[in-house]
């Protein structure tokens, strides 16, 4: 007999807790669905943002040295090569000059 009640409380037990589930399972819905939905409703707006001007000097065509005379030397080589790193760092500040033009857009 002690068994018999023993196996019905484990039941009356076990049905309870599902009904426990059961409701909170209905709860979790009822409070997190409105959660979920809450961000469906985003709107979008643009904000129009004043277009700065890149100056005329930093938008010059880098154009390199030409080489000092017809037969190139080792010496005039050296020379040129001295130009033409000059050449390119004025090319590398004008890039420079417009990066911070557009990192300030």
């Amino acid at each position: 007999m002690t068994r018999k009640r023993m196996k019905l409380q484990v039941r009356t037990g076990s049905s309870s807790l599902k009904r426990f589930f059961r409701k909170s399972r209905a709860l979790w819905l009822i409070f997190l669905l409105p959660l979920l939905t809450a961000c469906t409703h985003t709107t979008t707006q643009y904000v129009q943002v004043p277009v700065t001007p890149i100056p005329a000097s930093l938008l010059q065509q880098c154009r390199p040295s030409p080489p000092p005379s017809d037969p190139i030397t080792y010496g005039a080589s050296v020379l040129w090569n001295e130009l033409l790193l000059t050449d390119l760092q004025n090319c590398n500040s004008q890039i420079d000059g417009i990066r911070r033009v557009e990192a300030k857009r």
